[in-house]
């Protein structure tokens, strides 16, 4: 895309991301709110931004890959111990439950953008995947991390994070950052006081 081209479609997602975020979302006159704000015109904004939908997706791909590279700096840092992984996943979920245009999202059209992130969860394990998995797998190969099962682990991480984002518990005020590590530490702590298979752990239940 031309650079010209490129500028104009990041108007066009910033004025998006303002008019939605103001309650857009279930305006009847959304197209023309984004024009106006951007000072495009409509024939403009088809040209450059494509369909409301098309924009809709495009700004929720600059969102989510936003948001994943602020994340990557501290991936790479990983470290196999429950204070680093509270901290990652207290800023995961911080993080998220600021944003602004996710917040607007879920308090206008929840129907409409909570199945992305619970029955259609997978869209975005795979994106976490994509980013945390290699950074995972060098540690293991250089003997930094245990053998783990790397899918197993992301997608766990991941839907912790997302349960928490979305849903609010009567445990923790996910709002509260010291709140939310403190939760997460005795998350973790519970998990690193199961016993792994051979080490004293009950045999599974039968299924009858």
């Amino acid at each position: 895309m031309p650079r010209q081209d490129g500028d104009i479609h990041a108007r066009i997602l910033d004025a998006a991301a303002a008019c939605l975020t103001e309650g857009g979302f279930t305006s009847n006159r959304l197209l023309s709110a984004i024009a106006r704000r951007a000072g495009l015109s409509r024939p403009t904004l088809y040209k450059y931004g494509g369909s409301l939908d098309e924009i809709k997706d495009a700004l929720i791909e600059r969102e989510l890959t936003a948001y994943l590279a602020e994340a990557a700096p501290i991936i790479d840092a990983a470290r196999w111990d429950a204070d680093y992984v509270s901290d990652l996943l207290a800023f995961l979920v911080g993080r998220a439950r600021r944003h602004p245009l996710l917040s607007a999202a879920v308090r206008d059209v929840p129907d409409m953008v909570l199945p992305w992130f619970t029955i259609r969860a997978d869209l975005t394990v795979a994106r976490v995947t994509a980013l945390a998995a290699p950074v995972v797998q060098e540690k293991i190969d250089r003997g930094e991390f245990p053998p783990v099962d790397v899918p197993v682990l992301i997608d766990v991480l991941t839907r912790i994070v997302l349960s928490l984002v979305f849903v609010n518990s009567a445990g923790v005020d996910a709002d509260d950052p010291e709140d939310l590590r403190r939760y997460l530490r005795t998350v973790t702590g519970f998990i690193v006081l199961l016993p792994s298979p051979g080490e004293g752990a009950s045999p599974a239940p039968s299924a009858r």
